[in-house]
Order: structure tokens, then C-alpha cells, then sequence
């Protein structure tokens, strides 16, 4: 059962829909979120191919935010601890959830936390990223990514903010 909070008449499944659409767009168009401070390695070019809207990575990622909830965020803010699971491997480990849904050619996640909305998290990966070596926006703009399944919302006791998107390509 997810925790994921959303308006009543919007699905989890659709909510993560609409931030895939939030994605795509930045995909499509990545002049639209120009990075900020030194952009040396940030990918620029745009995709003509959209992300397929996956109901398996949206369950990895939404199961992989109810766990970041249940921690500590300085835990969560430490060594990457955003992207591992609770055995302590990455999501896109090879036997972990990702490759066990089918996605073998290749497999990637994007996390972030606090911000407010879908949209705002997506201008941090696009934008402010350069401390992460613009690891969240080149996975964005990788063309040859094929599906990916965003899930959002507030998770543990405190409610927290946490946003992943799971990518693949089978």
C-alpha cells in the first residue's frame, strides 16, 4: 500500500503520468530549462523520442520512495543513500528491482527531495544539477532511455517530499 498522497480524484498512476509529461517536455525541449553555474559535461541536446509511462518502474520507484520515507533524512542525504535499497545495493544493481522487471540494456533512477511539486524537482535535475556532475539531466536527455515510471508524493512520518524516477530500456 503506497503512501503516496494525492488529490482524490487523481490516481497515483495518473499523478506520475502527468509528471512524465513534465519530463518528456524537458526532454523535447531542454533550452526551456537552460543549466545554471558551470555547465561543463550537462547534455544539451534534445530527444525526439518521448519516455513510455512503465506501471513497473512506477511501482519500483514508488516502493523505493515509501523506504527513503521510513529513513532518516540525514541518512538519506548521505553517500547516495538516495539510491540504494533497503539490502544496501542500487536499484539499477544488476538481480536488483529494475533488471528483475525486464530492463537489461539499460537501467537508471533520478531521486530528489523537498521540493513541493513534480515541476520544481524536474528544475532542479535540469537546472541546479552541476554539483551531481549533471548525472539527473543527462539521464533525462539520454535518447536512447525507452520508459520510465515517475512516482511522487509525501512518505513517512514526517510527510516528506521525495520524487524518483526509474528509467529503462528492456
Amino acid at each position: 500500500m503506497t503512501s503516496e498522497k494525492v488529490a482524490a480524484s487523481t490516481s497515483p498512476a495518473t499523478a506520475s503520468q502527468e509528471f512524465l509529461a513534465l519530463i518528456n517536455q524537458a526532454r523535447q525541449y531542454p533550452e526551456l530549462y537552460p543549466p545554471r553555474g558551470n555547465t561543463t559535461g550537462a547534455a544539451m541536446t534534445a530527444c525526439s523520442n518521448a519516455l513510455t509511462y512503465s506501471d513497473a518502474l512506477h511501482t519500483i520507484a514508488s516502493e523505493h520512495n515509501e523506504f527513503l520515507g521510513s529513513q532518516p533524512l540525514a541518512w538519506v542525504h548521505t553517500d547516495g543513500n538516495a539510491h540504494r535499497n533497503p539490502n544496501g545495493n542500487f536499484a539499477w544493481d544488476a538481480g536488483e528491482p529494475i533488471d528483475q522487471a525486464g530492463y537489461h540494456s539499460f537501467r537508471g533512477e533520478i531521486v530528489a527531495d523537498g521540493f513541493s511539486t513534480p515541476a520544481a524537482a524536474l528544475e532542479f535535475w535540469m537546472q541546479d544539477d552541476g554539483p551531481f556532475g549533471w548525472g539527473h539531466r543527462n539521464l533525462i536527455l539520454n535518447c536512447t532511455i525507452q520508459e520510465a515510471g515517475p512516482a511522487h508524493g509525501q512518505y513517512g512520518p514526517s510527510s516528506h517530499y521525495f520524487y524518483t524516477v526509474d528509467m529503462g530500456t528492456p
